[in-house]
């Protein structure tokens, strides 16, 4: 536990260090990304087959994937970045509804 909150506050400071700017659809990307793989990790860990291989795993194939359709669409000029956003978006609230269901079996509720 200790080594992630050194790890967290770390990161924070070196981004607080090194001041990259970050354009908007990058940050939307990222954040949906990581979104989408907390909601598949926690799933993953009420169904008991988590992998933090998988998670890690996934988190960087979403990344790059939701970075690879900005640059094509800065690349030729089009806004495909919400396609990225539309897919994170949906997988979310996939992820969701399938942990809603994983509780309502464990729970009863």
């Amino acid at each position: 536990m200790i080594k992630i909150l050194g790890g967290l506050l770390f990161g924070i400071f070196l981004g607080y260090v090194i001041q990259v700017p970050a354009d908007e659809k990058i940050c939307a990307v990222i954040l949906l990304a990581a979104a989408d793989s907390i909601c598949g990790g926690v799933a993953a860990k009420l169904n008991l087959n988590f992998s933090d291989t998988k998670l890690i795993g996934g988190f960087f194939t979403n990344l790059i994937f939701g970075l690879m359709l900005i640059l094509c669409g800065n690349f030729f000029k089009l806004e495909l970045y919400y396609i990225a956003l539309l897919i994170f978006g949906l997988r979310i609230f996939k992820n969701i509804s399938a942990l809603k269901e994983l509780l309502i079996k464990k729970f009863g509720v």
